[in-house]
């Protein structure tokens, strides 16, 4: 039976990772598309082309990608960031396709994978279903506010379609003005259906 691949995703600071980690603790398989290109980047042939394209300027003192300083190059500049995306999308859903693989071997039923960009990359065909993390505007800005770089975050808003527009091509809407107890009473509902199929 072919393992059902989920993405979560949402818009930022909605609460899509806190999601993640609680399908994790119920024993999910779960993927991050962040975690992946995280573990891309210590790899030497990756961080050889990354640098090739985007300029030495994005590594840290200790010789390591800076993901904020490449968040800030790519912002400035869309081709730079499409050039990005197009080294590292490929092999992000390598990645996502290798675990579905293994699960679907395992017997595994489903797979949970966040994936905050997945409408403006053009990945919400390769999914089964989409579940979206979403919260009241308000509490959306007053996170944003709370975090130490907000003016990055709010940079990366602008390359991000509106959470109403994610919200209307869901399959499923999550909201993270629940508590995490709430959420998983809610869960646990829901995926007895799944797991019954």
């Amino acid at each position: 039976m072919k393992t059902k691949l989920i993405a979560i995703t949402g818009g930022l600071a909605t609460g899509k990772s806190t999601f993640l980690r609680l399908l994790q603790k119920m024993g999910f398989t779960t993927l991050s598309c962040d975690e992946i290109v995280k573990d891309l980047y210590k790899s030497d042939i990756i961080k050889k082309k990354v640098v090739n394209l985007l300029g030495e300027d994005i590594l840290s003192e200790d010789w390591q990608i800076d993901k904020r300083k490449v968040l800030e190059k790519i912002l400035q500049n869309p081709s730079l960031r499409r050039a990005l995306e197009s080294l590292i999308h490929p092999l992000v859903w390598e990645k996502i396709k290798e675990t579905l693989r293994e699960c679907t071997q395992k017997g595994n039923k489903i797979i949970f994978v966040e994936v905050p960009l997945l409408f403006e990359a053009g990945w919400e065909t390769f999914f089964d279903e989409i579940w979206v993390i979403t919260c009241k505007e308000e509490t959306q800005k007053w996170r944003i506010e709370e975090k130490p770089d907000k003016e990055l975050w709010l940079k990366l808003s602008q390359m991000q379609l509106p959470l109403e527009i994610k919200e209307r091509r869901a399959n499923r809407l999550f909201s993270s003005e629940k508590s995490p107890s709430e959420w998983e009473r809610e869960l646990r509902e829901i995926l007895k259906e799944y797991l019954k199929e």
